[in-house]
């Protein structure tokens, strides 16, 4: 099953912090690496700047694990490992929630997704990672998939019009 499924909608505060979503957060402490779910330890969320858009992608302790695998295959010492490291590695954030559930997203983060404290937000479920958006472009690229899916005709996996 896909671990982040949904649209939601939060707040930064003042100082940059934002509620994780609960079935987020619980897609979060089901994939960590320790695979205790029924530890009160609190569970890491690995966030990095998309690669694609203007938002913040999240990952669970398991899905970052398994891209940093992925890197792996590639010769250790070629420019192509080395520029995927350097874009990947430098750039990850490994978050932990406080009691509250709330993250405080780096400011170089924030930036790069066009976000300010005090703004609202909105995160959107992508499978096995999550997004975090301005809400007003997070909207907009809803919108640009929806009419891309439809342009393609396409409904769901395995299912055309």
């Amino acid at each position: 099953m896909a671990d982040f499924i949904g649209t939601h909608h939060g707040k930064l505060d003042q100082k940059g912090r934002v509620s994780v979503p609960a079935l987020f957060r619980a897609s979060l402490k089901a994939k960590s690496a320790t695979g205790n779910t029924a530890s009160d330890a609190p569970s890491p969320v690995f966030l990095l700047p998309s690669r694609k858009f203007a938002c913040i992608e999240g990952r669970t302790e398991q899905a970052f694990d398994a891209m940093s695998h992925e890197l792996a295959k590639l010769a250790e010492f070629s420019e192509e490992h080395h520029d995927l490291a350097t874009a990947l590695y430098s750039e990850v954030h490994r978050l932990v929630a406080d009691k509250e559930g709330r993250l405080v997203i780096p400011a170089e983060l924030m930036a790069h997704a066009g976000l300010e404290p005090d703004t609202a937000v909105t995160f959107m479920g992508i499978g096995n990672t999550f997004e975090i958006w301005d809400v007003d472009a997070a909207a907009r690229r809803k919108a640009e998939a929806r009419e891309r899916s439809a342009a393609l005709r396409f409904t769901s996996p395995g299912v055309s019009r």
